[in-house]
């Protein structure tokens, strides 16, 4: 129920998730003592319209399981950086805030504008940003986060992703509305209009991730490898076709897709994911059947968690199957084949 706060000119720190979930709250000053900014400490302000960062601020923090500091602030459209901050700034009126010493855009919303002198994305730079409908990377951009990043991560609404042309590193070939690495032809960001190229060999990691409103994609015979949390949390996602060419799926690849029904595991596969921190398929509460091919030699831990549906699995007599592979599955029965 909190709408607004003031925060005493005594405090030097804002820390991690500190107003996490406050979704009610609509403004905030932060005073100039203020110094650090930890990860995640607007994280899902879903209410927060405008943001200004002052003078004093030296250093903005985002973190692997945290995200970026304004993760999940749909509503955020303003955000500005004072002109007498030597470390951050929001030049050409873009929206966001960039470190200024290496050009990296760090924290962005839906009104953001990438100045033509950015050169890097930095992880979580729009993660949750879900009323994220579009964005032009310019040719001046040669990094765009690493591979926990997942600059899209939860854009729900996003329709379209256009690469520059005269990009070098970073193309959306064939009007794909997707990143591709073009020297690895890795597929990097995705949205619910993305139709995966031929040339695509992997999905990368959170290349989907969060993407509610993907309901069906249709991945060509040329991928060879689906990242790590690829398409977790696509929670209108009804059913996925993985095709021969495939031989790695990784670790919560599909992880909370609540929605999907069917899924066909290709032979080329030898070993379905788990772990602590979730299985390829854990989460998918509307799974009710499904079979193993010969070639999966082993089911890792976790790698069914809470698929709550599932009521029959067919399994190899060879496959090794690990004690907490179908956790929370209280209707499971295992048939050996």
């Amino acid at each position: 129920s909190l709408t607004s706060i003031t925060i005493p000119p005594s405090v030097t720190e804002i820390g991690p998730r500190a107003f996490s979930g406050c979704s009610s709250l609509t403004s905030i000053s932060i005073p100039p003592s203020v110094t650090e900014i930890e990860c995640s400490a607007f994280d899902g302000c879903s209410s927060l319209t405008s943001i200004t960062i002052p003078e004093s601020v030296t250093e903005i923090k985002g973190d692997f399981f945290l995200g970026g500091i304004f993760s999940g602030c749909s509503s955020l459209t303003s955000i500005t950086v004072s002109k007498d901050n030597k470390f951050y700034d929001s030049r050409e009126d873009c929206n966001a805030i960039i470190h200024t010493g290496s050009n990296t855009l760090i924290s962005g919303c839906k009104n953001t504008i990438i100045p033509e002198s950015v050169t890097k994305i930095q992880n979580y730079a729009f993660y949750g940003c879900s009323s994220l409908t579009s964005i032009t990377i310019p040719p001046s951009v040669t990094e765009i986060g690493d591979v926990f990043g997942g600059i899209f991560s939860g854009c729900s609404s996003l329709t379209r992703i256009i690469v520059s042309k005269d990009n070098k590193v970073f193309d959306s070939r064939e009007d794909c509305n997707a990143i591709i690495h073009t020297e690895s032809n890795t597929l990097i960001s995705g949205c619910k209009n993305t139709t995966i190229p031929e040339s695509v060999t992997e999905i990368g990691e959170r290349a989907f991730c969060g993407c509610k409103s993907l309901t069906s994609i249709s991945i060509p015979k040329s991928v060879t490898q689906i990242g790590w949390s690829a398409f977790s949390y696509c929670s209108s996602l009804t059913s996925i076709t993985i095709p021969p060419s495939v031989k790695e799926i990784g670790e919560e690849a599909f992880c909370g897709c609540s929605s999907l029904t069917k899924i066909t595991i290709p032979p080329s596969v030898t070993e379905i994911k788990g772990g602590g921190l979730g299985g390829t398929f854990s989460g998918c509460s509307s799974l009710t059947r499904i079979s193993i091919p010969p070639s999966v030699t082993e089911i890792r831990e976790s790698a069914f968690n809470c698929c709550s549906s599932l009521t029959e699995v067919r399994i190899p007599k060879g496959c090794n199957v690990d004690k907490f592979a179908f956790m929370n599955c209280p209707k499971v029965k295992i048939i050996r084949y």
